[in-house]
């Protein structure tokens, strides 16, 4: 269909090739488009994950700091105490 479609636009000489160089550039373009819209949002959804597993590294990290502070504390006040 394409190639027919290409011959009919050839019969009108150069403006119907330019034409058809006007719409193949358009198809060209609007697929990069799509393939780069298509690796921003993959590049996205990896990132968004990473920064996802590294705050719940660091929450896990601050409990047991809280953890270890407050262990401190009470072995303080029961120091402080005898």
């Amino acid at each position: 269909m394409e190639l027919e479609f290409l011959k009919i636009l050839a019969n009108y000489g150069p403006l119907g090739l330019w034409t058809a160089y006007l719409l193949w550039t358009t198809h060209r373009i609007n697929k990069e488009r799509q393939q780069d819209e298509k690796d921003a949002k993959d590049a996205l959804q990896y990132h968004q994950k990473y920064i996802v597993e590294r705050l719940i590294e660091q929450e896990h990290l601050l409990e047991r700091a809280l953890e270890k502070l407050n262990e401190g504390l009470a072995e303080l006040r029961l120091q402080s105490r005898k």
